[in-house]
């Protein structure tokens, strides 16, 4: 039997994580309607969660946890090597190279 929590917020938190990778990669920043709408839906889908993990034969809550877990994983060295290589590139224009 599958036990479902009823105030599961693990969808906000994806989408959240989701965004902030999409941000690092492309440097993209969403618009604030763009953030609006996804927050409007990502809210929908967190109140549907329950209803949505009742139809599935795995903890879709831990799927959604770990999958966060990656994406905020992912974004940490992305980020970090985006921020090296533009200090690199300012290295070697103010010596010369």
């Amino acid at each position: 039997m599958t036990t479902v929590s009823t105030n599961s917020q693990a969808i906000s938190p994806l989408v959240t994580a989701g965004e902030a990778l999409i941000s690092t990669v492309s440097g993209y920043t969403f618009s604030e309607n763009a953030v609006k709408v996804s927050s409007g839906v990502t809210s929908l889908l967190d109140g549907l969660f329950p209803t949505l993990a009742s139809k599935v034969g795995f903890d879709m809550e831990r799927v959604l946890i770990g999958a966060t877990e990656v994406l905020t994983g992912l974004n940490t060295p992305l980020s970090a090597a985006k921020t090296r290589q533009r200090v690199s590139q300012t290295t070697a224009i103010t010596n010369g190279a």
